[in-house]
């Protein structure tokens, strides 16, 4: 089957490119609502860009026309984020953290997970393995979509003891450990899995 996108309509074209481009990393992204609590939501449009300066790209769309996501709301005025990289053993609050509550309202709160100090403003999922502390660095808006680029800068790295090890003053963190979740089409998610091992060529 071969599919033409300028014939397709962007919904077509969405469902296209979430089941074939996988798996997919997960930026499981907490800011801070206007009200002072904090959002938390799952983005699988996430990738990341360069090391010098240490960039992060999301693409975060809209509720509707007219009304931006909380997510994106939140990080165009505070200009910051943690953004975490879940493990698979949190799947079921990933899951969850992607439902439809009000403006202001706090996933956090709603399902009762625990936060530990991270920054000066901003705390981090305490179960999350890995959390990096973001800047806003720059924002693109995507053709006539609603989807804007949002280009993060890491400031600050938190990485679990229990999945880092340091040699000879490099870190190495253990994938097995870390069990990152990454996303499929639809309602499909992917876990770790086999692994391969392959010494790259000179």
């Amino acid at each position: 089957m071969r599919f033409q996108f300028d014939q397709l309509s962007g919904t077509e074209r969405y469902h296209l490119i979430t089941q074939t481009i996988t798996p997919r990393p997960i930026a499981w992204i907490l800011t801070k609502n206007s009200n002072a609590t904090f959002n938390l939501a799952p983005f699988s449009y996430f990738a990341p860009l360069s090391s010098d300066p240490a960039l992060l790209v999301v693409s975060i769309g809209n509720k509707d026309q007219d009304t931006k996501k909380d997510t994106k709301e939140n990080l165009l005025r505070e200009e910051e984020c943690v953004v975490h990289i879940p493990s698979g053993e949190l799947v079921e609050a990933v899951n969850q953290s992607a439902m439809n509550l009000g403006s202001g309202e706090s996933e956090v709160s709603h399902m009762n997970l625990a936060l530990a100090e991270f920054t000066q403003s901003l705390p981090r999922v305490k179960e999350a393995k890995v959390a990096l502390h973001c800047r806003l660095f720059d924002r693109h808006q995507l053709g006539n979509s609603n989807f804007d680029s949002l280009y993060l800068e890491i400031l600050d790295l938190y990485i679990s003891d229990d999945i880092a090890n340091e040699e000879e003053s490099r870190v190495t963190v253990d994938h097995k450990e870390l069990n990152p979740l990454g996303r499929l089409g639809g309602n499909h998610y992917s876990l770790l899995g086999e692994t391969l091992t392959l010494k790259r060529p000179n």
